[in-house]
């Protein structure tokens, strides 16, 4: 028996016919409640790992650190990578140590960084509990990819030291520079727009995002104790049953965007 089917063996026989609810001749199995809790709105986000093949398995991933930006919703996790593997290249792994920027000599992580999603329809998250069924509305959903940024510090890095001797020359350059003076005028209309545009714009925004500090988290494995303390958290206390304003068809179109069923 399925965990599925165990936790559906409480849930009520079916009292109508799939025809009574417009859904073609398949046969209802069992009638549950639905109940919505609050418990964790606004808090519940869906991460994805489009680069993975099947569900995330407990121990699987076991970030040595992962960190946030809760302004801009920007989440890292730090992966740790067998560096003692038969896959890894050591001489590569020196190379690219150098854009971890904190003293490391070998690249012994990968970083997953955030990339929002566009929220094109609602989602919920669900649990089946003693024949109940409990929704949580999700707040944002979020796609964790490779973040590749050390190889943009491993070229600054290879920039700055091709120009050291530049920088000598610049700066004797500049000790006969001549001060200048500056003339303040108050911005016309036209300089306010531009001014109201530019900070609008994604240069603008990538600025902001940089400068907001990381926060650190911590993170608790599929099945912990933790976990599973907020798992308790997605079963709704009250059973009182909520009064609907809206009709059946105006309410699932709300939710899914038609009434008409998909059969294929």
């Amino acid at each position: 028996m399925s965990e599925i089917d165990h936790e559906m063996k409480d849930a009520s026989a079916p009292g109508r016919s799939a025809a009574a609810y417009g859904l073609p001749n398949d046969e209802i199995v069992a009638e549950v409640p639905v109940y919505l809790t609050q418990k964790l709105a606004k808090q519940l986000h869906l991460l994805q790992y489009p680069q993975k093949n099947g569900k995330v398995v407990a121990g699987e991933l076991n970030p040595s650190e992962a960190r946030i930006k809760p302004v801009h919703g920007q989440l890292e996790l730090d992966i740790p990578l067998d560096v003692g593997g038969p896959m890894y290249n050591e001489e590569r792994g020196r190379e690219l140590g150098m854009g971890l920027g904190d003293g490391r000599q070998l690249l012994d992580i990968t970083t997953l960084g955030s990339v929002d999603i566009p929220k094109n329809s609602d989602y919920l998250a669900g649990v089946i509990q003693n024949g109940e069924l409990h929704l949580t509305a999700i707040e944002k959903v979020t796609q964790l990819r490779p973040s590749l940024k050390y190889l943009d510090k491993v070229a600054e890095k290879k920039l700055a030291d091709s120009k050291v001797d530049d920088f000598d020359e610049l700066d004797e350059e500049a000790k006969d520079v001549k001060a200048q003076s500056v003339q303040v005028t108050v911005r016309s209309a036209q300089a306010e727009e531009a001014l109201r545009q530019q900070q609008s714009s994604i240069a603008y925004m990538q600025q902001k995002l940089e400068e907001e500090p990381w926060s650190k988290l911590k993170y608790y494995d599929v099945g912990s104790s933790e976990s599973q303390a907020m798992l308790s958290k997605l079963i709704a206390d009250s059973r009182e049953n909520v009064a609907c304003t809206s009709g059946a068809d105006e309410y699932l179109t709300m939710v899914i965007g038609s009434t008409e069923p998909d059969v294929i």
